[in-house]
């Protein structure tokens, strides 16, 4: 007989996200305290050879850039900036933006751009609410085996859990 040996009810699973460059969305994802993220952020074919870049801030005129596809690794970086990196992929259209080490003060308004000219040309841009919490997430909350059998749970959490034990519900 088949029954269900766990039951975890915890936060629903992380979904991940595409931004598309196709006009000005705005998307929210929420990610643990510790870990990291990876962004794509998706752009039309004629974009291909433009800079790419990811900042923070609300808007397009008050975002403090942390990285761009025509940096140079620099020893001055900021905290925030050396655990930002970008990586552009042009065959497939996407550059991605890895996000590590995450802090709730990491938690705010994020952008990623395609730098279409000077200053009087209109990047095409993307914006991403991310949202750094404590917490816990398992990819299925439900699991049904055969007695006996081997059960493999997978769990995302926060550094703050990390010495949390799991047991049978």
């Amino acid at each position: 007989a088949v029954a269900p040996l766990f039951e975890f009810k915890f936060l629903p699973p992380l979904c991940s996200l595409s931004v598309c460059m196709q006009g000005h969305h705005r998307v929210r994802i929420f990610s643990f305290r510790g870990g990291s993220l990876a962004i794509p952020c998706h752009y039309e074919p004629q974009y291909a050879g433009y800079v790419k870049y990811w900042c923070w801030g609300s808007t397009r005129e008050f975002c403090t850039s942390l990285a761009r596809t025509d940096d140079e690794p620099s020893t001055s970086d900021t905290p925030a900036q050396k655990k930002v990196k970008i990586l552009d992929d042009p065959v497939q259209l996407v550059f991605t933006v890895t996000m590590e080490q995450l802090k709730k003060e990491d938690s705010g308004w994020y952008m990623c751009g395609v730098e279409i000219g000077g200053m009087w040309s209109v990047d095409l841009h993307a914006f991403t609410e991310i949202k750094v919490i404590d917490g816990m997430s398992v990819l299925h909350s439900r699991l049904s085996r055969e007695e006996g059998s081997v059960v493999t749970v997978e769990c995302s959490y926060s550094e703050k859990y990390r010495y949390l034990l799991i047991t049978r519900l």
